[in-house]
């Protein structure tokens, strides 16, 4: 499904999250932003849709990450 995978942060971060998601706002004005995922664990999960393709933008506590998943070539976002 996810063709492409992203490391932002190495820990959770709040701030870097927020960062991520709007620079894909702003590299993808046209993208529909889905309501915001708040797992049981503290966790936060945005899905953004564009052109019918996922960009998934995490901050995982589990995980201890900020991490995107993408059908998305996405190069430009995680530099």
């Amino acid at each position: 499904m996810f063709q492409y995978d992203y490391n932002i942060f190495p820990d959770n971060n709040p701030e870097k999250f927020k960062e991520t998601c709007k620079r894909i706002q702003l590299k993808f004005p046209q993208a529909e932003k889905k309501d915001l995922l708040v797992d049981v664990d503290g966790s936060t999960i945005q899905v953004f849709i564009v052109d019918g393709k996922e960009i998934v933008v995490y901050d995982d506590y589990d995980i201890g990450a900020v991490f995107i998943k993408s059908e998305i070539e996405l190069s430009q976002i995680s530099a």
